[in-house]
C-alpha cells in the first residue's frame, strides 16, 4: 500500500508543517486531527454480515463509527485510529496490516526523526466514561468496535498486536477494571501469555486485571484450530 491510496490530500500539508518544526527544532505531533478527518466513514463491509443477519443495525454501525473515529482509505480498507486518552492521534492501522507511520517514514526520510508511539485502540473513550466502567480489551480493532454495540455496558480496546504489549500500554487504566479476552488456540500459549502479562501489569499499576477464560472453557477443538476470538465464538454461537 503506498501512501497516495490513502492520504493523498492531506499529505502536502503535513510535509510543510513536518519541515517547519524540524526548521525551529520543536517537537511535533503525527498524525493530526485534520487527517482523521479527510478519510472518516460510517459504512463498513465488516458490519454488512451482521446487519444482514439482524444481529446489528445499520445505526449501531454509524454509532460505533463516530465514537472510535474510523475511516477508509481510496480504496476502501478500514482504517482504526490509535487516539489517546488526551484525545491525541497517535498512529493509525490500515487493514490487513499496514501502519500509517511505516507509510510516512517510506514516503518522507525527514520523519525519521519521529518518534512513534502506540497506544490501546479505543482508549480516547476514557475522555467521556464514567470511572466505573469496566474495560474489555481484545486483539481485534474490529472485533472492538462490533463488541461495543453489543456489548455497551464495558469500553472496548484493543492492542491490535502483541508487539504493542508492555505493561506501560495500560498505564492510562490506573484505577480501573480490565478483562482481557484473547483469541484461544490449540496450546493454550496465547491464554498463559496474557495471564503473566496480566500480573505483570499488576505489579506495576494499580489496575484490577484478569484474563477471561470463556475461550479456553468452552470452544470447540475446531474453534481452538482456528484461533478464534470472543467475537467469533459469540457470532458462532447464535448460528447454531
Amino acid at each position: 500500500m503506498k501512501w497516495d491510496e490513502v492520504f493523498c490530500h492531506t499529505f502536502k500539508l503535513l510535509r510543510k508543517q513536518t519541515e517547519q518544526a524540524v526548521k525551529k527544532q520543536v517537537d511535533f505531533m503525527l498524525p493530526s486531527k485534520p487527517m482523521i478527518d479527510v478519510c472518516r466513514a460510517d459504512d463498513f463491509d465488516f458490519f454488512h454480515p451482521l446487519i444482514e443477519a439482524g444481529t446489528l443495525t445499520t445505526g449501531q454501525m454509524h454509532n460505533a463509527a463516530e465514537r472510535y473515529f474510523l475511516g477508509k482509505t481510496k480504496s476502501g480498507q478500514p482504517i482504526f485510529w490509535m487516539i489517546d486518552d488526551m484525545l491525541n492521534p497517535l498512529d493509525a492501522h490500515i487493514l490487513p496490516d499496514t501502519w500509517m507511520s511505516s507509510l510516512l517514514k517510506r514516503r518522507e526520510p525527514i520523519l525519521s526523526c519521529w518518534r512513534v508511539q502506540h497506544c490501546l485502540f479505543g482508549l480516547h473513550l476514557l475522555s467521556h466514561a464514567d470511572d466505573t466502567k469496566p474495560i474489555a480489551i481484545v486483539e481485534s480493532e474490529q472485533s472492538a468496535v462490533v463488541l461495543s454495540e453489543l456489548f455497551p455496558e464495558c469500553l472496548w480496546m484493543a492492542y491490535a498486536t502483541i508487539h504493542h504489549l508492555s505493561p506501560d500500554l495500560l498505564a492510562p487504566l490506573s484505577g480501573r477494571s480490565v478483562t482481557f479476552y484473547p483469541r484461544t488456540d490449540p496450546t493454550l500459549s496465547t491464554y498463559l501469555f496474557f495471564e503473566d502479562y496480566a500480573d505483570l501489569v499488576r505489579r506495576n499499576y494499580d489496575i484490577n486485571v484478569t484474563v477471561d477464560t470463556v475461550l479456553e472453557d468452552h470452544a470447540s477443538n475446531d474453534q481452538k484450530e482456528r484461533c478464534i476470538d470472543i467475537l467469533d465464538f459469540i457470532l458462532e454461537s447464535l448460528n447454531k
